[in-house]
C-alpha cells in the first residue's frame, strides 16, 4: 500500500477565511465534540464544603470566589482540562466593541469542549470598560475563567444563585462579634449587682433603657457617605457588604455599641482594600480603634471621614 505524506506552511493558508472565524462560526453551528461532566462530579462540586475561607467580597457586596483556588480545585478534582477563550482572531480573546466588550471563556481537554460563555469585560467597580489595556484583559481573564470552572463544574456556582454560605464556613469574625454580644448583655447584670442596683446601670438591667437600634445606626452612617462613595446607594452595599463579611444577614443582629463596632471596622476594611490603600497591619489596627469604640453615631460618621481624609 502506498502512503501520501503532506506537508504545509502557513502560506499554504493565506488564501482561507481567517481561521478563528472560520472555527467560531463552525463553533456557533454546534460543530465540536461536547465536553461532559457527571452529575456526581457536578454535585461534589457544588457541595465543596470548605470554600468559605475563599470566598471574597467586592465593594457591592458581591461574592466572589478565590481565583487561585478554582484552579487549584479544578487540577485536583479535573485534572485533563484547563480553560480556554475563543478567539475573534487568532490570539486575540477580546470581542465587541468599546463600552460593549466581551470574553467567551470554555472548559476542555484539548478535544472535548463545553460551549463559550459570553463575560463582559469590567472595571473593578463593575463598569463596563471603555478602552481595553493589557491589565483590564488578564484581570478580566481571570475572572472569566473562575466563572467558567463554576459554571461547568459547579465549585462555587451557589455564589451566582444567591444562596447561602453554610453556617459551618462563617467567618471567625462572627463567632467574636456573638461573643462580644452576650459579654454585652451579661455587664450590666454584674455591674447592677456591685452597685447595689442603683443609678442608670439599674435601669439599663430592668429594661426601662432604649433599646440599641442598629439597623437605624447603620442607615444613618450609611446615608452620611463617610467613605466618599459615588452615591449613597452605593454607600448603602458597601454597609451591607460589611454586614455581610463578618457572617451577619441584617443589622437587626447587632444588639450593642460593641457589635456595631465590628460592622464599621469591616466598612473601613473594605474601604482600604477596594482604594488601594497602602497602610501598614499596625496602623490599620489603630485608625479602626479610634473609630471602633464610639458609641454615637455621628462621632463614628466623623471618625471615618478623618480616616477617608487621612488616606486620599
Amino acid at each position: 500500500m502506498n502512503h501520501s505524506i503532506f506537508s504545509y506552511s502557513p502560506s499554504d493558508f493565506s488564501s482561507m477565511e481567517d481561521p478563528a472565524k472560520q472555527a467560531m462560526i463552525e463553533r456557533s453551528l454546534g460543530m465540536f465534540t461536547p465536553l461532559e461532566i457527571s452529575a456526581e462530579a457536578f454535585r461534589a462540586a457544588y457541595d465543596t464544603p470548605d470554600i468559605g475561607p475563599h470566598i471574597e467580597k467586592d465593594y457591592k457586596g458581591l461574592s466572589y470566589l478565590s481565583w487561585p483556588f478554582a484552579f487549584r480545585y479544578l487540577k485536583e478534582h479535573f485534572p485533563t482540562l484547563f480553560v480556554a477563550f475563543e478567539e475573534k482572531t487568532i490570539g486575540w480573546p477580546v470581542f465587541g466593541e468599546p463600552g460593549a466588550f466581551i470574553l467567551r471563556p470554555y472548559l476542555t481537554d484539548g478535544v472535548r469542549r463545553t460551549p463559550a460563555l459570553v463575560f463582559p469585560v469590567m472595571d473593578r467597580k463593575h463598569n463596563s470598560i471603555q478602552q481595553l489595556d493589557g491589565r483590564a484583559i488578564s484581570d478580566n481573564i481571570q475572572r472569566a475563567s473562575v466563572k467558567a470552572i463554576a459554571t461547568f463544574t459547579g465549585l462555587g456556582l451557589r455564589l451566582y444563585a444567591g444562596e447561602d454560605i453554610p453556617k459551618e464556613e462563617a467567618p471567625k469574625l462572627q463567632q467574636d462579634t456573638l461573643k462580644t454580644t452576650a459579654r454585652t448583655k451579661t455587664a450590666p447584670k454584674e455591674s447592677a449587682a456591685a452597685a447595689g442596683g442603683e443609678g442608670p446601670v439599674a435601669a439599663a438591667d430592668t429594661g426601662s433603657a432604649e433599646p440599641f437600634d442598629a439597623k437605624a445606626s447603620l442607615t444613618a452612617v450609611c446615608k452620611a457617605n463617610p467613605l466618599n462613595y459615588a452615591d449613597e446607594k452605593a454607600s448603602m452595599a458597601a454597609g451591607k457588604a460589611a454586614l455581610e463579611s463578618i457572617g451577619l444577614a441584617r443589622a437587626t443582629e447587632i444588639k450593642s455599641w460593641q457589635a456595631f463596632g465590628n460592622v464599621v471596622a469591616a466598612m473601613m476594611t473594605l474601604w482600604a482594600k477596594e482604594q488601594e490603600v497602602v497602610i501598614s497591619k499596625a496602623e490599620m489596627t489603630e485608625e479602626i480603634s479610634l473609630v471602633r469604640g464610639l458609641e454615637d453615631t455621628t462621632a463614628i460618621v466623623e471618625g471615618m471621614k478623618a480616616f477617608v481624609a487621612k488616606k486620599q
